[in-house]
């Protein structure tokens, strides 16, 4: 997942809720080096342990970096989904569980184990989806958009 794939999240999230999409130029090159960070992350691993992995990561940074303006914690669980989604994993981001942990990381009394132990107990096998990114991230967002708008209140 590129940084313009993170940031295309973030819009579709934020869109839901009339929120704006924006991010400094700084965290602009923060969520870029995290896009390469995930990339690079976990190349010692199988392919099947390494995706959770890299998931989990992608998720705790970006509900723990608040890159964004707006909807960070949001944006966690979508581009978590959305990148399992695309290497073969379902994960349910409506389960309490996860969306409680997401939302601790990003106040910092969450750990990266934390996200990595939920994530790893509510993961299911499926196709991987061959869409583009951006057809992954509508499908995603769409399927929770109200669940996603709820969130934000």
């Amino acid at each position: 997942m590129a940084f313009e794939d993170l940031a295309a999240v973030n819009r579709a999230v934020v869109a839901l809720t009339g929120e704006g999409h924006a991010y400094s130029e700084a965290d602009g090159r923060k969520l870029a080096a995290l896009a390469k960070e995930v990339e690079a992350r976990a190349d010692n691993m199988s392919l099947e342990e390494s995706i959770p992995e890299k998931a989990s990561f992608l998720m705790f940074k970006t509900a723990s970096g608040q890159y964004f303006h707006a909807g960070n914690k949001r944006t966690a669980l979508v581009a978590g989904a959305v990148f399992l989604l695309k290497n073969g994993y379902a994960l349910n981001l409506r389960d309490p569980g996860l969306v409680d942990t997401v939302d601790r990381a990003g106040m910092g009394a969450a750990t990266l184990d934390d996200v990595f132990a939920v994530v790893g107990t509510l993961l299911a096998r499926t196709r991987s989806d061959r869409k583009r990114w951006d057809g992954v991230i509508a499908s995603v967002v769409e399927a929770n958009k109200d669940f996603l708008a709820k969130l934000a209140a």
